[in-house]
């Protein structure tokens, strides 16, 4: 049985899997004597994707749903096995279904903010928001306790986000793409990829111009925190314009063909692929956002 040790000392997956092996002999105490003995695996994952499905489909219709309850609360979806003993999903995720020793399911996730926006925000930062701090989420917290490679942003948001910086400030906020890529089609990035012939050197020679500019409106308010994030901003864009990691990390005509038709012909699919190039190429923290999910009505259909 393969464990792995984190911060807390017992993964989650892991404490799930002693609850269920104790019936079996294999309780608690024995996964802390394996664990004494040097048999947990230490694992630390080095980058993330948060995949933000906004109004997402209801858990009775994907990973809980409850087949032997009243009419009134199961939906009309049926469960198919997976690959885990006792663990079922929706007829719908045949795939999903076939990796399910691959993921987690959290069936214990759950709030009682009546609105989209706050409930959103109460599960991105861990805390129920309040009008007295604006809280910063998941990514931003990302960006600053783990450092990326300097060309490259630590958080970066496929196209966008609504997850804010909070308090920690702009200089954490997620670069957003703006845009999705599209199979078979360039992908560009405003800021990053080189058009219109523009050059290296020209973007060295306009830097230089910035940072003058930088210079003086520093000493005119030096101890402004926006000024500092538009700063790193500045100093950051230039650096990401001026490497080949990064436009590389960017331009999805480098991927191989075959990869690229895997991932489907829709942007949802392209953005998954372009996330897994950047957290392979050293950023921290990606979030590939697809929303239209709140039918409220005719959702069967």
């Amino acid at each position: 049985m393969a464990l792995h040790r984190y911060c807390d000392g017992v993964a989650r997956r892991d404490f799930l899997k002693v609850g269920v092996l104790g019936g079996l002999g294999i309780n608690l105490a024995s996964y802390l004597r394996l664990s004494a003995a040097g048999e947990v695996a230490d694992t630390k994952a080095k980058s993330a994707i948060f995949i933000n499905l906004q109004g997402g489909p209801s858990h009775l219709d994907l990973f809980d749903l409850k087949p032997d309850a009243p009419a009134e609360i199961r939906g009309e979806f049926k469960p198919i096995k997976t690959n885990v003993a006792g663990v079922e999903i929706c007829e719908h995720l045949p795939k999903l279904a076939e990796c399910a020793n691959l993921y987690t399911i959290l069936r214990g996730v759950s709030h009682s903010v009546a609105a989209h926006e706050l409930g959103q925000r109460y599960m991105w930062t861990g805390n129920r928001p309040t009008p007295a701090l604006d809280y910063p989420a998941i990514g931003t917290v990302v960006a600053k306790e783990f450092t990326a490679p300097a060309e490259l942003p630590a958080y970066v948001a496929i196209p966008s986000t609504p997850m804010r910086p909070g308090y920690l400030g702009v200089r954490y906020a997620p670069f957003q793409t703006n845009a999705a890529p599209t199979l078979g089609k360039p992908f560009s990035v405003r800021g990053i990829s080189l058009g219109n012939g523009i050059t290296i050197a020209e973007v060295e020679r306009r830097e230089k111009l910035l940072s003058q500019l930088d210079t003086a409106i520093s000493a005119a308010d030096s101890n402004s925190d926006l000024i500092n994030g538009l700063d790193r901003f500045s100093r950051q864009a230039h650096e990401i314009i001026t490497s080949k990691r990064a436009r590389d990390a960017f331009d999805m005509s480098k991927e191989d063909p075959q990869t690229s038709q895997s991932f489907g012909d829709h942007t949802f699919g392209q953005s998954c692929l372009l996330a897994t190039r950047l957290v392979h190429a050293g950023v921290r923290f990606v979030t590939v956002t697809l929303g239209g999910w709140d039918t409220h009505g005719d959702n069967f259909n």
